[in-house]
């Protein structure tokens, strides 16, 4: 039974990995089960053990990702001790260990919810860490949020040279401190 298992979460892996490189060179819309079968090596028979087509591959790798997003951030905010102390780096480095993924869903060939989902992540995430008081703390935390995800996307396009730490302090210093002290 075990290695069943680990054939199917093979499989699955296999086909995650080719939707992502397919997704490089053009939207969900304009892939086909078979040429993701082609570029895994796996039949179209497998394919449709695991999976109804290619939206619902997507919408399951995507659904994992916000799953374990939410588990980094749930527990990165049990260490939430005060402003100084925000802890993004987590967040940092998941986004890290999932940058081709993070690339091609904020690319143009990318879904635009996804993009929506994590706005929400990361605002929900500086809404518990800084709280919610008033309509014009709402505006800064848009535009933190925003920040953020520009932020991360400049990180991953140019190569993610910074480590997670050292772009979650950027991120922290500018979220505290305003972009002054790097100009």
């Amino acid at each position: 039974m075990e290695a069943q298992d680990r054939r199917v979460r093979k499989t699955r892996a296999v086909l995650k990995q080719s939707l992502i490189a397919l997704m490089k060179e053009k939207s969900i819309n304009h892939i086909t089960v078979k040429e993701l079968c082609e570029k895994s090596d796996i039949n179209r028979g497998t394919f449709y053990l695991h999976y109804r087509d290619v939206f619902d591959l997507f919408e399951q790798v995507e659904m994992e990702f916000f799953n374990n997003l939410k588990e980094v951030l749930d527990e990165s905010k049990k260490d939430i001790v005060s402003l100084k102390d925000t802890h993004l780096e987590p967040m940092f480095r998941f986004i890290l260990d999932n940058n081709d993924f993070c690339l091609v869903m904020l690319s143009e060939h990318g879904d635009l919810s996804f993009t929506r989902q994590l706005f929400k992540y990361i605002y929900d995430r500086v809404i518990q860490i800084y709280g919610k008081e008033s309509a014009m703390v709402e505006h800064c935390y848009f535009f933190i949020v925003y920040g953020c995800v520009g932020l991360i996307l400049n990180w991953l396009n140019t190569g993610a040279k910074e480590s997670p730490a050292t772009m979650a302090s950027l991120a922290e210093n500018i979220i505290l401190n305003g972009i002054a002290k790097y100009l």
